[in-house]
């Protein structure tokens, strides 16, 4: 259970985590609107439809730590479901398993405080914070490296950010408007998705 709920947490982060090189020119005020974007990821140039801002600052350290468990429950559920790993694989199965390659190797709180930071520096949030377990984690994480050696297919990509990203985040109040303006974009970027499917 721990090594599935770790691996839940890598892959989590793996979908989310590395599109894009950091741009400064997105620190800059939006034209106008006075509003100083927080962060420097690849969201923050994007802009919620509710608030005009990113995500990051349109919901918070509250919304992202619920959205990143709820991704969590979520897979766990699902693996364990009469699906099993039908449709994610079992790339979620083997995390804490270091036996299985150096993108195994973390253990499920260590993934869990990764994937946090990954989503709330992706969204437009700080490059680090300090997780729930008093660990300070980074939010820029390479992709290629966290998955290689999962062999995850685009199929299981795709399954796992509709089916598990998507539910996760308007089960947290996020409209369907605002996860197509200032969630799908980077989720369903080519370059991103290339960076975790068939590693």
């Amino acid at each position: 259970m721990r090594n599935t709920f770790a691996a839940l947490a890598i892959a989590s982060a793996a979908l989310l985590a590395g599109c894009g090189d950091d741009d400064d020119n997105n620190n800059m005020p939006d034209a106008g609107t006075g509003y100083m974007p927080t962060g420097k990821g690849p969201g923050t140039s994007l802009r919620c439809t509710s608030s005009n801002k990113n995500a990051w600052d349109t919901f918070g350290a509250n919304a992202f730590v619920a959205v990143n468990k709820a991704i969590v429950a979520k897979t766990l559920a699902e693996l364990q479901g009469p699906n099993g790993t039908a449709n994610l694989g079992e790339s979620f199965t083997h995390i804490g398993d270091a036996s299985k390659g150096p993108a195994y190797a973390d253990d499920a709180a260590t993934f869990e405080g990764k994937l946090a930071a990954f989503l709330v520096y992706a969204y437009g949030g700080p490059d680090s914070i300090t997780y729930s377990d008093g660990k300070t984690y980074m939010g820029p994480q390479d992709m290629a490296a966290a998955h290689l050696g999962m062999a995850i297919t685009g199929s299981q990509y795709d399954y796992f950010i509709a089916n598990m990203v998507v539910p996760a985040l308007t089960d947290n109040g996020v409209t369907s408007a605002d996860v197509s303006s200032c969630f799908a974009p980077i989720v369903t970027d080519a370059a991103f998705k290339a960076s975790i499917v068939g590693k």
